[in-house]
């Protein structure tokens, strides 16, 4: 018998044992399963200890343990072979461990586990792609790796591990005959799994699993702390109340009718068993507050019943990010908490790496641990984030797909969502919700038929505040297509109003905002080729009411609070045509007026057909025509009617087809099999067209953003490197502007990212326009 308090002298990373590692990631996944529902607990607790004991042991090897002393000497790319790599042999150990641990007909748990553990370095692949790659060299590489085990470390490691729960012990012998029916057992799983059934409860399963093990392995290296991860208590549910209590909103039509709104949802009874709920407004209504409050008073319900679950608030635009979450922050203030990290969150590619939970400020490492774990009471982030976390084979993805189990999701904007995806958000939503205890509330001024005859249960009476607006009257002057400068001539801006005009190019833009400028009112202009620093500084502007003439791309549509007397918008799909609708007469003065154009370019082509499906538009040109004017109460039907009419004409193929992957837990597939769909083709943007990122030194600041991001090459070790960019890549980014690859005016590349000098400024950039192209054929958008 080992004497327990011996050190199996093993060690994981340079300066934590390898018993300790093991059996710290253990703990954290019991920290992790406790806010879990029980079936789930039930099904994953004994099968996700053995993987979060088991996923390192090929670290014992004394090639991994001499590679580990190298890197204190830095020499450790020397010693970097195959023999170094450790999650095949701990792939193997887990699965037979996991064997011992579930019922004897349970294939598939095993499975999971060696799946999990075999990647939980890398990415998800086709779980039978993950059966067939064994092969006669990755046999020999295991004999190898065990013959460099020194039995005494190794059973000591064990005591350790079964003494901390690993179901069996097991020395060299042991894995020497596993190693030898290896391949055995993958041929009999393959039989197994061929034969598996539709739905999507393994895809949850798995993601489950690979979630909590590779969350748990990069927390506890990084952190080690089990008291990081203690969850937040709130008294949430009369937070939105007491904001506006305190915010003594003045006495207007348009606030009386929001706050209606927000008392009917406030009063809307709460089913448990209802996992789909939709809040559908007009815009400008308080969309944002009402779902927040009916959030939280969902999660004080579900509080009193013992679950504690996290809001997670998502969006599809960073322009709107910080802006709701500085509402969120002011609602939690109001009530006298600390909107500190572990209660308010916010997260996406550009977040600031700080995490301060109220007491302490965490160092960078350990921050971006947290935030990227989603570890929080409400977390603030983009569609990209949560659909990423939902569907895909990436690490970094699913690491968060944990953290969905008891949520409440809100998506807002819904109507965003490409409708190409329509029946798989449908699909996964709804399974997702049901399976892993969660709630879905969508919120929208132009509500998709996302779930299709399964309709979700509506918070308000949408049809009642619909008919009761009268703020515009939307005009379609379509009959005919005309130029830009046709619309500048015919559209021009008057004194005693104030205008935005939306386009669906940059280059349309631009040429439109040439001929209006010199009208003399005071105008400005919005695209992506203007830094986002300076985008934003003109948003404020905006917002203050210093521009009486707004000309922009699409970028204003949703979410972004500014309002205009009139608005001109080049043709587009029915959805956004209402989105830029919601820009005019947000507050209920005087009438507001919304004008649609079919704009063209010199060779007679649209502009609105080099951005938008074509399905899309003719549904709206046929719900638009033979109507000369349409009033704010008619928005709804309208709306019911393109929708009717897209779905039936959109094709859901690709949505099936990835439905199908997820069945078949087809996560990614072999270079060049473009055969079979795989769950890693889920694309929630697809780009246009080759974009290269171009840094703009504008000003000060950005000269000295930009020395500090020289400065990166002198620090050799990539993951300092990174650490480093980390801490300022959110302010470096406001100065990035994307343009397409073949820019005849492209600047010098440095690395794989253009940079414009402050001295070149004149060449490649306009203080007003923006990046100057140098190339009007106007095919670039937003």
């Amino acid at each position: 018998m080992v004497t327990p308090s011996l050190s199996s002298n093993l060690y994981s990373h340079p300066s934590r044992a390898l018993e300790d590692h093991l059996i710290g990631a253990s703990k954290l996944i019991d920290i992790f399963l406790a806010e879990k529902p029980e079936p789930i607990r039930n099904k994953l607790s004994g099968i996700s200890h053995v993987a979060a004991l088991a996923h390192d042991i090929g670290k014992a090897t004394t090639y991994f343990q001499d590679y580990l002393r190298a890197a204190k000497e830095g020499q450790q790319q020397q010693l970097r072979s195959k023999k170094t790599s450790h999650s095949l042999f701990s792939a193997i150990c887990a699965y037979n461990v996991a064997q011992t641990a579930v019922d004897e007909n349970d294939f598939l748990s095993p499975l999971f586990v060696y799946a999990v553990v075999r990647r939980h370095h890398g990415n998800l692949i086709d779980i039978m792609d993950e059966l067939s790659m064994f092969q006669d060299e990755d046999l020999d590489l295991l004999h190898t790796q065990l013959d460099a085990i020194e039995e005494q470390s190794f059973a000591i490691l064990m005591q350790k591990l079964v003494a901390a729960g690993l179901s069996i012990f097991f020395d060299k012998h042991t894995i020497r005959e596993w190693i030898g029916r290896f391949r055995q057992e993958l041929n009999r799983l393959r039989k197994h799994v061929r034969r598996l059934g539709p739905g999507v409860t393994y895809y949850v399963t798995l993601n489950l699993l690979y979630s909590l093990l590779i969350d748990a392995d990069k927390s506890d290296v990084v952190l080690g702390d089990p008291l990081a991860f203690e969850r937040e208590r709130i008294d949430g549910d009369h937070w939105v109340e007491n904001y506006l209590s305190s915010a003594h909103l003045p006495s207007s039509p348009m606030n009386s009718l929001r706050m209606k709104a927000y008392a009917e949802a406030s009063a809307h009874p709460i089913d448990l068993d209802q996992r789909v709920y939709s809040l559908n407004l007009p815009t400008g209504m308080g969309k944002t507050l009402t779902a927040l409050s009916f959030a939280l008073r969902l999660r004080a319900t579900l509080e009193s019943m013992r679950n504690s679950p996290r809001i997670i608030y998502a969006l599809p635009f960073l322009s709107i990010i910080d802006q709701n979450s500085k509402v969120f922050e002011n609602v939690i203030k109001a009530s006298g908490f600390d909107p500190n990290s572990r209660v308010l969150l916010k997260h996406h590619h550009l977040s600031e790496i700080m995490y301060f939970d109220g007491e302490n400020e965490y160092e960078p490492d350990e921050a971006k641990i947290l935030i990227e774990g989603w570890n929080s009471e409400i977390i603030v982030t983009t569609f990209a984030q949560l659909f990423f976390a939902l569907i895909s084979n990436k690490n970094r993805n699913l690491r968060k797909f944990h953290r969905l189990a008891n949520s409440i999701i809100i998506l807002d904007e819904v109507q965003t969502i490409p409708v190409r995806y329509w029946h798989l958000m449908n699909v996964i939503l709804r399974d997702v919700a049901n399976t892993l205890n969660s709630y879905v509330l969508t919120s929208t001024a132009t509500e998709p038929l996302l779930f299709g005859s399964e309709e979700p249960t509506y918070l308000v009476d949408k049809r009642f505040y619909f008919s009761t607006l009268d703020r515009i009257t939307l005009v379609p002057a379509i009959a005919s297509p005309i130029t830009v400068e046709e619309l500048a001539h015919r559209e021009k801006p008057k004194k005693d109003r104030t205008y935005l005009y939306i386009f669906n190019t940059i280059g349309s833009a631009r040429e439109f905002y040439d001929l209006v400028i010199s009208i003399g009112l005071s105008t400005t202009y919005l695209s992506t080729h203007i830094p986002p620093k300076e985008r934003l500084n003109r948003i404020e502007d905006i917002k203050t009411g210093l521009y009486k003439v707004v000309v922009s791309t699409q970028l204003v549509e949703a979410g972004v609070d500014i309002d205009f007397d009139v608005v001109i918008r080049d043709f587009a799909p029915l959805d956004s045509i209402n989105q830029s609708a919601g820009r005019c007469n947000r507050n209920g003065g005087r009438r507001g007026i919304v004008k649609v154009v079919i704009l063209q370019d010199k060779n007679g082509r649209s502009f609105a057909s080099r951005v938008y499906d074509g399905v899309l538009l003719k549904a709206t040109e046929k719900v638009l025509s033979n109507r000369n004017q349409i009033s704010e109460g008619e928005f709804l039907g309208i709306l019911d009617e393109y929708y009717s009419m897209v779905s039936e004409r959109i094709s859901q193929a690709e949505s099936k087809s990835i439905v199908e992957a997820v069945e078949k837990l087809r996560y990614d597939r072999e270079p060049g099999d473009e055969e079979m769909t795989s769950i890693s083709d889920f694309c929630l943007i697809s780009e246009d067209y080759p974009k290269v990122d171009v840094f703009i030194e504008l000003d000060d600041e950005a000269a000295d953003i930009w020395e500090d991001f020289c400065n990166l090459k002198e620090i050799k070790d990539r993951f300092p490197r990174k650490q480093k960019f980390d801490s300022f890549k959110a302010d470096f980014y406001k100065f990035v502007i994307s343009i397409p690859t073949n820019s005849p005016n492209r600047p010098p590349i440095v690395g794989e990212l253009g940079y414009v000098s402050k001295a070149s400024l004149a060449d490649y950039y306009d203080l007003e326009r923006g990046f100057i192209l140098k190339d009007e054929r106007s095919a670039v958008i937003w």
